[in-house]
């Protein structure tokens, strides 16, 4: 038996049951088809009886099949392929709504023929008049009736006997979730349900990083284990999000990986994601290290706004601020791809910071990448100091004491060109069904001091966070910090950077 290949609108109508299809295939075994397979002119598609044929299938009997006219279009091919379902099968609205969908494009294509048409036809016209010699047609004027507008949609509704409305609602259902559309389709269903049911998920939805509303459009998250999610992505340009206060040299943060595998116990990244109700919302995995690819556009969309000029911590962006891009657990694919963004975008300046410097060897570092490396213990000087020997040709290459937990003692902090040192802020951290608060921890000043001295004596800039101070007030001031950045320019040397986000 030949196979066929059956039409993509005609296999979409709701299928015959596992008892009704049998049912089928025996009464053909016993007394022939009765009704003709109809396939299209060559004779190589489905287009009407596909119960009827995998019957046949089943049955071992030859189908008998008929060919639509050699002249049929594609529309007039789906136009039939409604026609005759319709008229067998007791479809309900939202079911025929969908199902016309499938016509959408054709109906569209068709008018924009017509209206091509029509304006060959005027200009030809126009350029067929006799003009009198006093330059005046002496055609006399026709009255000329105008085309009334095309509607697809209620071209489509009155195709599949409903109202144009219901065929919106459709649309928008099939373009929120496939899942619910063929649920409707089923007749699991009504259309009414599946639109309440998807204002009521949308209406549950967070609102994106940014501020942005929810597309109808979704991509799919993966985990470092390959865990897979969907998630909807943000309507427009998806660009870098402000910092707040506790990032002082650098105005944005972008977060294509978030989450992180070292348990730190003062981790305001997994206090925001866990504990926060309205940042959780965003990741559907938690603290688990995430990926979240269709953030990689970011930096191209995003240009330096004038103010890079005069203030250079709006050329700089903090990348995964929530999570580390270099943990162990990270693939590597996932680091390559970010990399790649950021060479598509090298008006930016990149700050990375990981408490796994090793990872950096080997790897073909962004020329205008800020390299950082987290030591809050004395076990980790060693690390970075071996790790950031091996690292050149960055912009910057940079330590953080944040948060300072033990005094510290590196026996050489040249390879460094910028050292930041600050305290522990409170958090709350998960602990079963609920969290646990961890307190704030201030270093001493000797610690402080004698740090910002080593700094100083391997020729480093040093920058004190706000946060050693506590909170001053009006009467109580506190000391001045030492609050130094590497002199650097932001002005990109391949031409004019700044300006509108680009597309």
């Amino acid at each position: 038996m030949t196979e066929l290949k059956i039409h993509p609108t005609a296999a979409r109508f709701p299928a015959l049951s596992e008892p009704e299809l049998e049912e089928m295939a025996a009464d053909i075994k016993a007394n022939g088809q009765r009704q003709a397979i109809m396939l299209t002119a060559d004779g190589k598609t489905l287009v009407d009886g596909v119960n009827r044929y995998k019957a046949c299938k089943r049955a071992g009997v030859p189908p008998k099949t008929a060919r639509l006219p050699q002249h049929y279009t594609e529309i007039d091919i789906l136009q039939f392929i409604m026609s005759v379902n319709l008229r067998r099968r007791d479809l309900n609205a939202g079911q025929r709504a969908l199902l016309v969908l499938d016509f959408a494009e054709h109906f569209e294509k068709a008018a924009k023929e017509r209206r091509i048409e029509a304006g060959r036809r005027g200009s030809a016209a126009v350029k067929g008049k006799r003009f009198s010699a006093h330059g005046r047609s002496s055609i006399k004027k026709k009255k000329i009736r105008k085309t009334p507008p095309h509607n697809t949609r209620d071209d489509l509704g009155k195709l599949a006997k409903v109202a144009g409305r219901t065929v919106s609602t459709a649309k928008a259902v099939r373009l929120y979730s496939k899942a619910l559309a063929d649920r409707v389709l089923s007749g699991e269903i009504g259309l009414d349900a599946a639109e309440d049911i998807m204002r009521k998920e949308k209406a549950a939805q967070p609102r994106p990083e940014g501020g942005m509303a929810f597309s109808n459009k979704v991509t799919i998250l993966v985990t470092h284990e390959g865990r897979t999610a969907a998630y909807p992505l943000p309507r427009g340009r998806i660009q870098f999000n402000t910092t707040n206060d506790q990032v002082s040299w650098a105005a944005y943060t972008w977060n294509p990986v978030a989450g992180c595998l070292h348990n730190c116990n003062y981790c305001y990244a997994r206090e925001g994601i866990v504990i926060n109700h309205n940042l959780r919302k965003h990741y559907p995995f938690g603290f688990e290290p995430t990926f979240f690819e269709y953030r990689l556009r970011a930096p191209a969309n995003s240009k330096l706004p004038k103010e890079a000029m005069t203030d250079p911590r709006y050329g700089r962006v903090f990348v995964s601020s929530m999570g580390d891009l270099f943990g162990k657990w990270v693939p590597e694919k996932w680091i390559e791809k970010v990399f790649a963004a950021c060479a598509e975008a090298p008006w930016w300046e990149y700050l990375f910071l990981t408490k796994f410097p090793q990872r950096y060897i080997g790897l073909q570092l962004p020329s205008t990448a800020w390299i950082g490396t987290t030591v809050d213990v004395q076990d980790r000087v060693k690390i970075a100091e071996t790790a950031f020997r091996k690292i050149d040709g960055v912009r910057v290459k940079w330590l953080s004491c944040e948060p300072l937990l033990e005094p510290l003692k590196f026996h050489d902090l040249s390879m460094f060109d910028f050292v930041v040192i600050g305290s522990q802020s409170a958090t709350k951290q998960p602990k079963g069904n609920g969290s646990v608060l961890v307190p704030e921890f201030a270093p001493p000043f000797e610690w402080v001091a004698d740090l910002t001295a080593q700094a100083k004596a391997a020729g480093c800039k040093v920058y004190h966070k706000p946060n050693l101070l506590g909170v001053p007030n009006d009467q109580c001031a506190g000391m001045k910090l030492i609050q130094e950045v590497p002199d650097l320019s932001v002005l990109p040397a391949q031409g004019d950077m700044f300006g509108e986000a680009a597309e």
